[in-house]
């Protein structure tokens, strides 16, 4: 009994893995199971030195819908699952600092959405990455002096 447990432990903890959004680069099968398992993910990450009351995320896709995810600092909606161009536009004081982005060639198509925005001397810092089959990484953007803009 505890060899049937174990295996089917090994198999389910395996599965998990194998279906990970990091795992799957192309528009498979599998991509299909990651979406009901895993669906999207978001992060932002912010360093102490920023304003989290002056952060914004919004979510535009080709045909100029507008989502916005974070509003102060505080996630307030979920990625909408759509194909297409789709970027996410990140604001700081209301500027626009920087955005990722992606075209998904379907709706069922899981990923990470990884944000990170940090300052130091008034200089802002941007850095963003998509993770799975419609992935994407910025290059890092600096915008100086912030605090005179």
């Amino acid at each position: 009994m505890n060899l049937i447990k174990n295996i089917l432990t090994i198999s389910v903890v395996a599965g998990i893995l194998v279906l990970h959004p990091s795992l799957n680069k192309g528009d498979t099968p599998i991509t299909y199971l990651q979406y009901l398992v895993y669906g999207n993910s978001f992060n932002l990450d912010l360093s102490p030195t920023i304003n989290k009351e002056q952060v914004s995320v919004v979510w535009v896709n080709h045909m100029k819908e507008e989502l916005v995810l974070v509003k102060r600092g505080k996630k307030i909606n979920d990625i909408p699952y759509k194909e297409g161009e789709q970027q996410l536009v990140v604001y700081y004081q209301n500027r626009l600092i920087g955005k990722i982005e992606q075209n998904k060639s379907s709706k069922l198509q899981s990923h990470q959405y990884n944000l990170k925005l940090s300052s130091k001397n008034n200089t802002v810092f941007f850095n963003g990455e998509i993770i799975g089959p419609a992935s994407y990484k910025s290059p890092l953007i600096t915008i100086p002096h912030i605090a005179s803009l």
